[in-house]
Protein backbone atom coordinates (compact mmCIF):
# COMPACT_ATOMS: atom_id res chain seq x y z
CA UNK A 1 0.00 0.00 0.00
CA UNK A 2 1.07 3.43 -0.75
CA UNK A 3 0.82 6.94 0.52
CA UNK A 4 -1.15 9.09 -1.85
CA UNK A 5 -1.22 13.08 -2.11
CA UNK A 6 -4.66 14.40 -3.14
CA UNK A 7 -4.34 17.37 -5.49
CA UNK A 8 -7.44 19.99 -5.83
CA UNK A 9 -6.69 21.25 -8.81
CA UNK A 10 -9.29 23.90 -8.82
CA UNK A 11 -8.27 24.97 -5.48
CA UNK A 12 -5.02 25.65 -7.16
CA UNK A 13 -6.61 27.60 -9.73
CA UNK A 14 -8.63 29.73 -7.42
CA UNK A 15 -5.34 30.13 -5.47
CA UNK A 16 -3.79 31.79 -9.16
CA UNK A 17 -7.01 33.87 -9.66
CA UNK A 18 -6.94 35.20 -6.41
CA UNK A 19 -2.82 35.68 -6.75
CA UNK A 20 -3.31 37.51 -10.11
CA UNK A 21 -6.01 39.40 -8.79
CA UNK A 22 -3.93 40.82 -6.35
CA UNK A 23 -1.53 41.75 -8.95
CA UNK A 24 -3.53 43.52 -11.22
CA UNK A 25 -3.70 40.95 -13.46
CA UNK A 26 -0.17 40.73 -14.64
CA UNK A 27 0.85 36.71 -12.38
CA UNK A 28 2.86 34.65 -14.04
CA UNK A 29 3.65 31.04 -12.30
CA UNK A 30 6.54 29.63 -10.97
CA UNK A 31 6.53 25.81 -11.42
CA UNK A 32 10.18 24.61 -10.46
CA UNK A 33 10.90 21.40 -9.11
CA UNK A 34 8.03 19.74 -10.97
CA UNK A 35 5.40 22.27 -9.63
CA UNK A 36 7.00 22.30 -5.82
CA UNK A 37 6.37 18.25 -6.07
CA UNK A 38 2.77 18.69 -8.04
CA UNK A 39 3.37 18.04 -11.18
CA UNK A 40 5.05 20.63 -13.37
CA UNK A 41 2.72 19.90 -16.54
CA UNK A 42 -0.52 19.21 -14.94
CA UNK A 43 -0.20 22.27 -12.47
CA UNK A 44 0.81 24.20 -16.09
CA UNK A 45 -1.75 22.77 -18.08
CA UNK A 46 -4.23 23.72 -15.00
CA UNK A 47 -2.82 27.37 -14.52
CA UNK A 48 -2.97 27.82 -18.82
CA UNK A 49 -6.57 26.77 -18.23
CA UNK A 50 -7.23 29.75 -15.59
CA UNK A 51 -5.31 32.03 -18.00
CA UNK A 52 -1.44 32.11 -17.11
CA UNK A 53 0.35 32.54 -20.16
CA UNK A 54 4.09 33.18 -18.20
CA UNK A 55 5.80 30.57 -16.53
CA UNK A 56 9.52 30.18 -15.01
CA UNK A 57 11.39 27.01 -13.92
CA UNK A 58 14.51 26.43 -12.29
CA UNK A 59 16.88 25.07 -15.38
CA UNK A 60 16.92 24.31 -18.94
CA UNK A 61 16.38 21.03 -18.33
CA UNK A 62 13.14 21.66 -16.75
CA UNK A 63 12.50 24.07 -19.36
CA UNK A 64 12.50 21.55 -22.21
CA UNK A 65 11.08 18.87 -20.47
CA UNK A 66 8.05 21.38 -19.73
CA UNK A 67 7.97 22.38 -23.44
CA UNK A 68 7.43 18.83 -24.92
CA UNK A 69 4.11 19.04 -23.20
CA UNK A 70 3.69 22.54 -23.62
CA UNK A 71 4.09 23.16 -27.08
CA UNK A 72 2.21 26.28 -27.56
CA UNK A 73 4.33 28.93 -28.38
CA UNK A 74 2.32 31.89 -26.65
CA UNK A 75 3.42 30.26 -23.58
CA UNK A 76 6.51 31.44 -22.07
CA UNK A 77 9.04 29.06 -20.70
CA UNK A 78 11.51 31.67 -18.81
CA UNK A 79 14.74 30.30 -17.03
CA UNK A 80 16.46 31.15 -13.84
CA UNK A 81 19.78 29.82 -13.55
CA UNK A 82 21.36 31.73 -16.50
CA UNK A 83 22.43 31.54 -20.16
CA UNK A 84 25.34 28.91 -20.45
CA UNK A 85 27.47 29.23 -23.34
CA UNK A 86 26.55 25.71 -25.42
CA UNK A 87 23.31 26.39 -24.52
CA UNK A 88 22.33 29.02 -27.23
CA UNK A 89 20.91 27.20 -30.11
CA UNK A 90 18.45 25.29 -27.55
CA UNK A 91 17.05 27.93 -26.45
CA UNK A 92 16.34 29.58 -29.44
CA UNK A 93 15.25 26.48 -31.07
CA UNK A 94 12.88 25.62 -28.34
CA UNK A 95 11.41 29.24 -28.05
CA UNK A 96 12.81 29.26 -24.21
CA UNK A 97 13.26 32.73 -22.44
CA UNK A 98 16.52 32.94 -20.67
CA UNK A 99 17.31 35.10 -17.67
CA UNK A 100 20.14 37.10 -17.84
CA UNK A 101 22.72 37.36 -14.71
CA UNK A 102 25.72 38.76 -15.63
CA UNK A 103 27.67 40.68 -18.20
CA UNK A 104 29.26 37.50 -20.02
CA UNK A 105 25.67 35.80 -20.27
CA UNK A 106 24.43 39.29 -21.99
CA UNK A 107 27.46 39.51 -24.18
CA UNK A 108 26.41 35.80 -26.01
CA UNK A 109 22.79 36.93 -25.96
CA UNK A 110 23.89 39.87 -28.10
CA UNK A 111 26.27 37.53 -30.28
CA UNK A 112 23.53 35.57 -30.69
CA UNK A 113 21.13 38.18 -31.28
CA UNK A 114 23.73 39.89 -33.93
CA UNK A 115 23.50 36.35 -35.92
CA UNK A 116 19.41 37.07 -36.42
CA UNK A 117 18.45 34.63 -34.26
CA UNK A 118 16.38 36.94 -32.13
CA UNK A 119 14.85 35.60 -29.02
CA UNK A 120 13.25 37.76 -25.86
CA UNK A 121 14.97 37.88 -22.85
CA UNK A 122 14.44 38.82 -19.05
CA UNK A 123 17.40 40.95 -17.22
CA UNK A 124 18.06 40.26 -13.27
CA UNK A 125 19.60 42.86 -11.40
CA UNK A 126 20.94 42.18 -8.07
CA UNK A 127 18.87 44.64 -5.46
CA UNK A 128 19.79 42.62 -2.37
CA UNK A 129 19.14 38.85 -2.24
CA UNK A 130 23.02 38.27 -3.76
CA UNK A 131 21.86 34.92 -5.39
CA UNK A 132 21.93 35.93 -9.06
CA UNK A 133 21.81 38.56 -11.15
CA UNK A 134 24.14 41.69 -12.37
CA UNK A 135 26.02 42.97 -9.43
CA UNK A 136 26.65 46.84 -8.70
CA UNK A 137 29.32 47.12 -10.70
CA UNK A 138 27.35 45.60 -13.96
CA UNK A 139 24.78 47.75 -13.06
CA UNK A 140 26.71 50.69 -13.33
CA UNK A 141 28.39 49.62 -16.71
CA UNK A 142 24.73 48.88 -17.99
CA UNK A 143 23.66 52.38 -16.62
CA UNK A 144 26.92 53.92 -18.86
CA UNK A 145 25.98 51.61 -21.91
CA UNK A 146 22.10 51.53 -22.35
CA UNK A 147 22.63 51.29 -26.15
CA UNK A 148 23.85 47.36 -25.52
CA UNK A 149 20.70 46.81 -23.49
CA UNK A 150 18.33 48.61 -25.94
CA UNK A 151 19.69 46.87 -28.87
CA UNK A 152 18.39 43.46 -27.01
CA UNK A 153 14.13 42.69 -26.92
CA UNK A 154 13.42 42.13 -23.21
CA UNK A 155 10.12 41.13 -21.71
CA UNK A 156 10.85 42.35 -18.30
CA UNK A 157 13.92 43.61 -16.13
CA UNK A 158 13.67 41.70 -13.03
CA UNK A 159 14.73 41.02 -9.32
CA UNK A 160 14.21 38.80 -6.48
CA UNK A 161 12.80 39.79 -2.63
CA UNK A 162 14.85 38.87 -0.11
CA UNK A 163 12.24 39.42 2.75
CA UNK A 164 9.24 39.50 1.67
CA UNK A 165 7.46 37.03 4.00
CA UNK A 166 8.39 39.61 6.75
CA UNK A 167 6.30 42.80 5.71
CA UNK A 168 7.83 45.11 8.22
CA UNK A 169 11.46 44.70 7.12
CA UNK A 170 12.43 47.98 5.64
CA UNK A 171 14.91 46.08 3.03
CA UNK A 172 11.62 45.60 0.73
CA UNK A 173 11.87 48.74 0.38
CA UNK A 174 15.29 49.48 -0.08
CA UNK A 175 14.90 46.50 -2.74
CA UNK A 176 11.98 48.07 -4.71
CA UNK A 177 13.54 51.82 -4.74
CA UNK A 178 16.48 50.07 -6.23
CA UNK A 179 14.76 48.67 -9.05
CA UNK A 180 12.82 51.47 -9.71
CA UNK A 181 15.76 53.38 -9.81
CA UNK A 182 17.81 51.41 -12.77
CA UNK A 183 14.71 50.73 -14.76
CA UNK A 184 14.72 54.66 -15.19
CA UNK A 185 17.13 54.18 -17.49
CA UNK A 186 15.07 52.18 -19.67
CA UNK A 187 11.62 53.08 -19.22
CA UNK A 188 10.36 51.17 -22.02
CA UNK A 189 10.83 47.61 -20.23
CA UNK A 190 8.34 46.29 -17.75
CA UNK A 191 9.71 45.10 -14.38
CA UNK A 192 8.95 41.87 -12.57
CA UNK A 193 9.70 41.35 -8.96
CA UNK A 194 7.57 40.05 -6.15
CA UNK A 195 6.79 36.91 -5.61
CA UNK A 196 4.31 35.29 -3.89
CA UNK A 197 4.56 36.75 -0.31
CA UNK A 198 5.62 40.11 -2.33
CA UNK A 199 2.03 40.10 -3.82
CA UNK A 200 0.91 40.77 -0.31
CA UNK A 201 3.10 43.64 0.51
CA UNK A 202 0.54 45.48 -2.10
CA UNK A 203 0.27 46.88 -5.65
CA UNK A 204 3.09 49.28 -5.43
CA UNK A 205 5.71 45.99 -5.02
CA UNK A 206 3.54 44.08 -7.98
CA UNK A 207 4.40 46.64 -10.93
CA UNK A 208 4.17 45.12 -14.38
CA UNK A 209 4.27 41.09 -13.57
CA UNK A 210 4.56 39.12 -10.44
CA UNK A 211 6.14 35.23 -10.14
CA UNK A 212 3.77 33.47 -7.05
CA UNK A 213 5.30 30.12 -6.71
CA UNK A 214 4.89 28.81 -3.59
CA UNK A 215 1.19 30.70 -3.01
CA UNK A 216 -0.25 28.72 -5.37
CA UNK A 217 -0.14 26.46 -2.33
CA UNK A 218 -2.03 28.73 -0.08
CA UNK A 219 0.77 29.04 2.29
CA UNK A 220 3.86 30.75 3.22
CA UNK A 221 7.44 29.36 4.18
CA UNK A 222 6.24 28.13 7.66
CA UNK A 223 2.83 27.15 6.63
CA UNK A 224 0.28 29.73 7.29
CA UNK A 225 -2.22 30.56 4.89
CA UNK A 226 -1.58 33.63 2.76
CA UNK A 227 -3.71 36.77 3.23
CA UNK A 228 -4.97 38.85 0.01
CA UNK A 229 -7.18 41.51 0.48
CA UNK A 230 -9.77 39.84 -1.54
CA UNK A 231 -9.42 36.52 -0.12
CA UNK A 232 -7.50 34.05 2.24
CA UNK A 233 -5.27 31.21 0.26
CA UNK A 234 -6.33 27.69 0.89
CA UNK A 235 -3.70 24.57 0.96
CA UNK A 236 -4.84 22.52 -2.22
CA UNK A 237 -3.24 19.26 -0.69
CA UNK A 238 -3.71 16.34 1.53
CA UNK A 239 -1.33 13.50 2.27
CA UNK A 240 -2.53 10.39 3.21
CA UNK A 241 -1.21 7.28 4.70
CA UNK A 242 -2.23 3.34 4.95
CA UNK A 243 -2.40 1.83 8.59
CA UNK A 244 -0.46 -1.37 7.38
CA UNK A 245 -0.23 -3.00 10.63
CA UNK A 246 -2.20 -2.17 14.21
CA UNK A 247 -1.29 -4.41 17.17
CA UNK A 248 -1.33 -4.35 21.65
CA UNK A 249 1.55 -4.44 23.14
CA UNK A 250 2.03 -4.00 27.22
CA UNK A 251 3.65 -1.15 29.99
CA UNK A 252 7.52 -0.70 29.33
CA UNK A 253 8.04 -1.81 25.85
CA UNK A 254 10.71 0.25 23.51
CA UNK A 255 9.08 1.40 20.41
CA UNK A 256 11.45 1.13 16.74
CA UNK A 257 15.07 1.80 16.44
CA UNK A 258 16.68 2.80 19.28
CA UNK A 259 13.87 1.94 21.39
CA UNK A 260 14.16 6.22 22.15
CA UNK A 261 9.92 5.85 23.38
CA UNK A 262 8.78 3.23 25.70
CA UNK A 263 4.84 2.52 26.62
CA UNK A 264 4.30 4.01 30.01
CA UNK A 265 0.66 1.99 29.38
CA UNK A 266 -1.03 -1.28 27.92
CA UNK A 267 -1.02 0.42 24.34
CA UNK A 268 -2.57 -0.34 21.00
CA UNK A 269 -0.53 1.03 18.00
CA UNK A 270 -0.91 1.31 14.47
CA UNK A 271 2.24 1.04 11.95
CA UNK A 272 1.71 4.05 9.34
CA UNK A 273 3.35 3.10 5.92
CA UNK A 274 4.79 6.42 4.77
CA UNK A 275 8.40 7.23 5.86
CA UNK A 276 11.34 9.76 5.40
CA UNK A 277 11.51 8.22 1.71
CA UNK A 278 8.48 9.41 0.94
CA UNK A 279 9.15 12.62 2.82
CA UNK A 280 7.73 12.32 5.82
CA UNK A 281 11.08 13.36 7.65
CA UNK A 282 12.50 12.45 11.07
CA UNK A 283 12.00 15.45 12.53
CA UNK A 284 8.07 15.92 11.86
CA UNK A 285 8.52 13.62 15.27
CA UNK A 286 9.23 16.16 17.43
CA UNK A 287 6.42 18.46 16.91
CA UNK A 288 3.56 15.78 15.70
CA UNK A 289 0.41 14.49 17.01
CA UNK A 290 -1.87 13.14 14.33
CA UNK A 291 -5.52 14.38 14.85
CA UNK A 292 -8.21 11.27 14.71
CA UNK A 293 -11.77 11.76 16.03
CA UNK A 294 -10.31 15.25 18.11
CA UNK A 295 -7.94 12.76 19.76
CA UNK A 296 -3.96 13.83 19.81
CA UNK A 297 -2.62 10.48 18.87
CA UNK A 298 1.56 10.57 19.59
CA UNK A 299 4.03 9.52 17.16
CA UNK A 300 6.46 6.66 19.13
CA UNK A 301 9.50 5.88 18.16
CA UNK A 302 11.45 7.48 15.06
CA UNK A 303 10.48 7.86 11.57
CA UNK A 304 11.57 5.44 9.70
CA UNK A 305 12.34 4.43 5.96
CA UNK A 306 9.06 3.85 4.93
CA UNK A 307 6.79 3.67 8.18
CA UNK A 308 6.41 4.98 11.54
CA UNK A 309 4.86 4.07 14.45
CA UNK A 310 1.16 5.73 16.40
CA UNK A 311 -0.27 5.57 19.93
CA UNK A 312 -4.33 4.84 18.65
CA UNK A 313 -5.03 3.96 22.60
CA UNK A 314 -7.58 6.61 22.93
CA UNK A 315 -9.67 6.04 19.90
CA UNK A 316 -12.24 4.26 21.12
CA UNK A 317 -14.52 1.60 19.26
CA UNK A 318 -11.96 0.26 17.30
CA UNK A 319 -12.90 2.48 14.72
CA UNK A 320 -9.39 1.99 12.76
CA UNK A 321 -8.64 -0.96 10.81
CA UNK A 322 -5.64 -2.17 8.59
CA UNK A 323 -5.77 -0.56 5.42
CA UNK A 324 -7.55 2.57 6.54
CA UNK A 325 -5.36 5.63 5.48
CA UNK A 326 -5.19 8.45 7.59
CA UNK A 327 -4.38 12.44 6.62
CA UNK A 328 -1.09 13.55 7.54
CA UNK A 329 -1.47 16.75 6.26
CA UNK A 330 -3.87 19.50 5.38
CA UNK A 331 -5.07 22.89 5.44
CA UNK A 332 -6.00 22.79 8.99
CA UNK A 333 -3.18 20.96 10.54
CA UNK A 334 -0.07 21.97 8.06
CA UNK A 335 0.33 25.92 10.30
CA UNK A 336 1.01 23.17 13.44
CA UNK A 337 3.35 20.84 11.46
CA UNK A 338 6.16 23.40 11.40
CA UNK A 339 5.97 25.04 15.05
CA UNK A 340 9.47 24.99 16.65
CA UNK A 341 10.97 22.91 13.83
CA UNK A 342 13.63 24.15 11.29
CA UNK A 343 12.02 23.10 8.10
CA UNK A 344 9.60 25.38 5.82
CA UNK A 345 6.64 24.30 3.43
CA UNK A 346 8.93 24.25 0.26
CA UNK A 347 11.37 21.71 1.71
CA UNK A 348 8.43 19.50 2.79
CA UNK A 349 6.57 19.72 -0.17
CA UNK A 350 9.92 19.29 -2.59
CA UNK A 351 11.00 16.15 -0.94
CA UNK A 352 7.52 14.27 -1.17
CA UNK A 353 8.75 11.07 -2.72
CA UNK A 354 7.80 9.37 -6.42
CA UNK A 355 6.18 6.53 -4.09
CA UNK A 356 3.36 9.00 -3.44
CA UNK A 357 0.58 8.71 -5.84
CA UNK A 358 -0.49 12.31 -7.11
CA UNK A 359 -4.28 12.03 -6.96
CA UNK A 360 -5.62 15.00 -9.06
CA UNK A 361 -9.31 15.85 -8.10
Amino acid sequence: MLGKIEISLDQIKSNWTALNFASNGKAAAVVKADAYGFGMTRITKTLINAGCKYFYVANLDEAIELRKDIINKDITIAVFEGFFEGTELTYFNNQITPIINNLEQLKRLLSLFRQGKKIRAILNINTGMNRLGCNSKEIEFLQKNKNIVNELEWDFIMSHLANSEDFKNVINDIQLNKLLEFSKNFPDIKLSFANSCGIALGSRFCLDQTRPGIGLYGVNGVGENIKLKSKDLKLPIKLYAPIIQIKEVGIGEAISYGGIDITNRKSLLATIGIGYADGWIRQLKNNTSINIDKQQCKIMGNITMDSFVLDITKIKNNSLNEGDYLCLLDNYNIKDLFKKLDLISYELFTLMGSRLIRDYK
